[in-house]
């Protein structure tokens, strides 16, 4: 049997390629991750907002409805 000089040297080239794939699959992953954490922070993010929002809102409501009753108690005084 004779060995052929390029076997070594294609199985070398063969590796390099395969471990490149990996890497380029492996940053793809990461890519991927990185996009969805981002975009469920976002998402948190903006339900905060809104829900700072409505708190804001409901506790304008609750003022104006305190001071609606404290008139109605000094009209009834």
């Amino acid at each position: 049997m004779s060995k052929n000089p390029n076997n070594n040297s294609t199985s070398e080239e063969e590796i390099q390629v395969a471990c490149s794939l990996q890497l380029a699959l492996i940053g793809g992953l990461l890519t991927t991750l990185g996009d969805t954490v981002s975009i469920a922070i976002e998402e948190s993010i903006l339900n905060n907002i809104a829900q700072v929002k409505k708190n804001q809102q409901l506790e304008k409501r609750l003022v104006e409805i305190e001071n609606k009753l404290e008139n109605l108690q000094m009209e009834n005084k």
